[in-house]
């Protein structure tokens, strides 16, 4: 599925969204179904994300009350568009940096605002844009944000090393060491995310209804897999 498309996904289901708060007559409905996703670098997240939603869009067994959308690396100008927050932002907050002083300098000097502040707007959007329903939503502590949606399924990505630097290395076009380097920059960035803002440790399972081997499963077969979860715990 194209970028464009993908885009136009995206202004359909904000449409959708923004359209039904307004139709007083509406009646109450279940929250969800929501799937998040957590992946280590490297695991093919993207790519598998977008996977998901292609097969969603063809699966009518599945509650659907708007079209299913991927929110990734779009959610952040999601979070800047819904609380009118400075176009800069987006700079200070990505959850793959691992180098707090570039934000606190920032926030110091009022450049952006506070890095919480950010956060808890993040999560009002994901909670928001999850109990709205339709959604695959990556990264950014989703499963942590929205454990208590009983139309959800929480989906971590893991896989060896040295796949995940081979992927990595064939994708951005880096040599071994150079790949390998910006994979653990990544995965210490992610890890202190969650640490920082949830207290958790993102690569405790416990934390997920579901941790796929991405090393024993191509993208097809991981899609696959989530589908069958999503099937058995909706019933």
């Amino acid at each position: 599925m194209s970028k464009e498309t993908y885009t136009d996904l995206c202004r359909a289901y904000l449409y959708s969204s923004t359209a039904s708060e307004h139709r007083a007559a509406r009646p109450a409905v279940t929250e969800g179904p929501v799937i998040t996703i957590s992946r280590a670098a490297g695991t093919r997240g993207t790519t598998i994300a977008e996977a998901l939603v292609e097969r969603l869009h063809n699966d009518r067994t599945l509650p659907r009350r708007r079209p299913w959308t991927l929110f990734d690396q779009n959610l952040i100008q999601h979070v800047i568009t819904e609380h009118q927050l400075p176009e800069k932002t987006a700079e200070y907050f990505p959850e793959d940096k691992s180098d707090e002083i570039r934000a606190t300098i920032a926030e110091l000097f009022g450049l952006h605002h506070g890095v919480y502040t950010t956060m808890v707007k993040t999560a009002e959007t994901i909670r928001s844009l999850a109990k709205a329903g339709n959604v695959v939503i990556v990264g950014r502590g989703g499963n942590l944000i929205t454990a208590d949606i009983a139309l959800s399924l929480h989906v971590r990505l893991v896989g060896s090393a040295d796949s995940r630097v081979r992927h990595y290395a064939r994708k951005s076009g880096l040599s071994h060491a150079a790949a390998a380097a910006e994979i653990a920059r990544i995965d210490r960035g992610r890890k202190r995310y969650i640490k920082q803002h949830f207290k958790c440790d993102i690569d405790d399972p416990l934390g997920y209804d579901l941790v796929i081997n991405t090393d024993e499963f191509d993208n097809k077969q991981a899609v696959n897999v989530m589908l069958c979860a999503i099937h058995q715990k909706l019933g």
